[in-house]
């Protein structure tokens, strides 16, 4: 008598895609941090202390110090609630993952923007 579940077709993608994106993430914000000097060193080199170049440099790189490691760990948050949730909510699954990639997005434009401003 067989009485296991059947698995939902492509349960263990939908767990590897919300890991490799906070993986990403995750990665992504040592990146960012370093290609932009640790989040406005450059700002200082490059714009000095006041101006109005300096200013947008020094309120880019706050954002994206504030809001990276944030962004990580709510890209880890939700792939373990991937692995948490019972196979049968796919639906519940699929919008776990969306977080996890959609973190990823808004962490690679905030580093992008970020680190493009930091340079001269």
């Amino acid at each position: 008598m067989d009485t296991a579940m059947p698995r939902d077709p492509g349960g263990c993608s939908v767990f590897g895609v919300a890991v490799t994106a906070a993986v990403f993430t995750t990665v992504w914000w040592g990146l960012a941090a370093l290609l932009s000097e640790n989040f406005g060193n450059d700002c200082l080199f490059y714009f000095g202390e006041d101006g109005p170049q300096a200013e947008h440099c020094y309120l880019v790189n706050d954002r994206a110090e504030t809001w990276l490691p944030r962004l990580a760990s709510a890209a880890w948050i939700s792939a373990v609630l991937v692995l948490c949730l019972p196979r049968r909510f796919p639906p519940w699954r699929r919008g776990a993952t969306g977080v996890t990639i959609a973190c990823l997005v808004v962490a690679v434009v905030l580093g992008g923007h970020a680190v493009v401003v930091s340079g001269p």
